[in-house]
């Protein structure tokens, strides 16, 4: 009797959710290739400029390799423009895990879903409901909760952290009410060049300390490949055949890993109150990542390019 043959459709759902759930865990990887980075003398902006520079380096010689060509002019500039906003999310978050433990700034930087969430009820018309509601409530408590019960007087670390909230959140706004993708791909590419730009401009005005050891340059090239293209390739071929609500959901494995990695092999301590608002916030951005949510839109590799980022 012949063997039954596995439908294609659960064959293709089932190898994309085993490539977003990849993407995601190789997300989760940069507080640990960074902390080699910074141990070897770099800086957030000598590490994010090689980083960038780098991915996007490899990424058109793909690219050229596939014979893909980079979008028109127009789809340029915008993903320039977006690749400048994630750059600076990414300064936001690399700088607040410096500042302050890496488990809190992931936590706080992961509340982005409710400040996107916020600004299209607020300024882009979009319909509110309970279920929203909810999770603003829940990302808002999670942050307190995480922070020590209080919002005023918070860290550098802190204040770095929900500064790459809010512009990660911007780029995202921006990025899914102005941009349509042709090539994905290519937006990457362009996208990788527009947050190199930025930290060349960034180390022309103030500076940057490049790794210093050929080990810091190595988890540098970690960083780059592990945690930057194989993960942008891997989001790309996996997040069509899952639907963009269950790959943003999927994605919310990336600040698990990263604050396992910071407590199992990084030392880190953390507290019950960290441990209950990250929780929080985990569970509001699982609930606006149900479908129709602003979260959803979010999906496309050039949203998942920045910040983690």
């Amino acid at each position: 009797m012949p063997a039954a043959r596995i439908p294609l459709a659960v064959t293709a759902h089932s190898r994309g959710f085993c490539l977003v759930l990849l993407a995601a865990f190789c997300y989760g990887l940069q507080p640990l290739f960074a902390s080699f980075a910074y141990a070897g003398g770099a800086d957030p902006i000598g590490l994010l400029l090689a980083r960038f520079a780098i991915a996007a380096a490899l990424l058109l010689l793909l690219l050229r390799w596939r014979g893909v060509p980079l979008p028109g002019p127009r789809l340029v500039k915008q993903n320039l423009i977006l690749g400048v906003g994630y750059g600076l999310a990414a300064l936001g978050y690399y700088s607040a895990c410096r500042a302050t433990s890496v488990s809190l700034a992931v936590i706080l930087v992961y509340t982005f879903p409710a400040f996107v969430t916020l600004v299209s009820i607020g300024w882009l018309g979009e319909r509110t409901s309970p279920l929203k509601l909810l999770s603003l409530l829940l990302a808002l408590g999670g942050v307190a909760l995480a922070t020590g019960l209080s919002l005023t007087g918070l860290s550098v670390g802190a204040l770095w952290a929900l500064f790459a909230a809010m512009t990660y959140g911007a780029s995202i706004i921006y990025g899914t009410q102005r941009i349509r993708h042709e090539q994905p791909l290519a937006s990457a590419a362009v996208l990788l060049l527009g947050c190199a730009a930025t930290f060349a401009v960034a180390a022309l005005l103030q500076g940057a300390t490049f790794p210093g050891s050929g080990g810091a340059w190595l988890a540098t090239l970690g960083l780059a490949l592990f945690a930057t293209l194989i993960p942008v390739a891997a989001f790309l071929a996996g997040s069509p055949a899952i639907g963009p609500s269950a790959a943003a959901t999927l994605s919310t494995v990336e600040p698990l890993v990263a604050v396992a990695i910071a407590v199992l092999l990084m030392g880190e301590q953390l507290t019950w109150g960290m441990l209950g608002g990250g929780c929080m916030v985990l569970l509001a951005a699982v609930c606006l990542a149900r479908p129709g949510k602003p979260v959803a839109a979010m999906t496309p590799v050039a949203e998942r390019v920045g910040v983690d980022r």
